[in-house]
This record gives C-alpha cells, sequence and structure tokens, in this order.
C-alpha cells in the first residue's frame, strides 16, 4: 500500500508541474502581444519625430515660403495617414500661430475641437484650421492637449490605438 501512495503522489506532482508551465507560457504570451503593441506605437512616434524635423529643416534651407511650407507639412502627414491608419487615431497640428492646421484620421467617431471649434465628430480622414496665439488646444472627446507655440513653424501629433481594451496614446 505504501508504494501505490507514492505513485499517486508523483503523478499529482507531475500535473501539478506541467499544469503550471501551461499557465505561465499562456501568461507570457500574452505579456509579450501587450509588448509589441505598445513597441510598434513607440518606433512610429520616434520615426515621425525624425521625419518631421527632417522635413521641416528641408523647408527652413531651401527658404519654402509659409504655404509651400504648409503644402510639404499636408503632404508628409497624409503619407501616415495613408500608410497607418488602418488601427491607429493620428492627428498631427502644424504651422504657425496666425495659421494651425489640424489634418488627420479617427478610425471610429470622436468629436475633435481645435480652440473650441469643432473640427469633426465622425470617422474618416479631417482637416481644419484656425488662428492661434502662443498655444493651441486639441480635445478629442473629454481629453484636452495644449501645446505651446513658438514664433516660427510648429509640428505636434498625437496617435492613439486600442490596446488590451484601453487606448494606448503617444504625444510627439
Amino acid at each position: 500500500m505504501a508504494k501505490r501512495g507514492n505513485k499517486t503522489g508523483q503523478f499529482y506532482l507531475v500535473a501539478a508541474i506541467i499544469i503550471a508551465g501551461i499557465a505561465i507560457g499562456l501568461v507570457a504570451v500574452a505579456n509579450y502581444s501587450k509588448k509589441q503593441e505598445q513597441t510598434e506605437i513607440n518606433s512610429l512616434k520616434e520615426e515621425i519625430q525624425i521625419e518631421s524635423s527632417m522635413v521641416l529643416d528641408h523647408a527652413l534651407n531651401t527658404g519654402e515660403s509659409q504655404q509651400e511650407t504648409s503644402n510639404l507639412m499636408q503632404d508628409f502627414t497624409q503619407i501616415y495617414i495613408d500608410s497607418e491608419s488602418r488601427d491607429k487615431n493620428l492627428y498631427f497640428i502644424f504651422g504657425r500661430q496666425s495659421n494651425i492646421i489640424l489634418k488627420g484620421y479617427q478610425k471610429n467617431a470622436h468629436n475633435v475641437l481645435l480652440n473650441g471649434n469643432q473640427i469633426t465628430s465622425s470617422s474618416g480622414e479631417f482637416s481644419g484650421s484656425t488662428n492661434s496665439g502662443s498655444s493651441v488646444v486639441l480635445q478629442i472627446d473629454e481629453d484636452q492637449h495644449t501645446f505651446e507655440l513658438g514664433g516660427g513653424e510648429n509640428f505636434y501629433f498625437i496617435i492613439s490605438q486600442e490596446a488590451s481594451g484601453g487606448d494606448y496614446v503617444v504625444v510627439g
């Protein structure tokens, strides 16, 4: 009888180890998946920061007019809207204090205001502009983002993506 008890105990010990291994494996895979989503959006943030500074530097170094610089930034932001909008919300703010442009894409409908003026409340691409002072306020539903404007060209962006039942947001 003593031998049978030991074999039963060994069986339960091995079964517990296997079940614990499976549970740890599932948790590790779930954590890795969450980390991948955040890494992708952070990489996009870094890419946009680098590329936008290169576009603005080009405009300044070649003596582009304010209108030509605005056109360059519209083309630049359109490239990201076309390539990245499938699963993200993209909001780009650029221009000078006298003419700030908001251009973007929303996967789902959100109420978007720029300095208190409604720009859109539907999904899809949108754009709008406003005259501003030393700062501009972008409101997306109840979330407000305030950006301080310099005297020259300005460029800011917000990217959001649904991840794990919530929104992951980066601002640059």
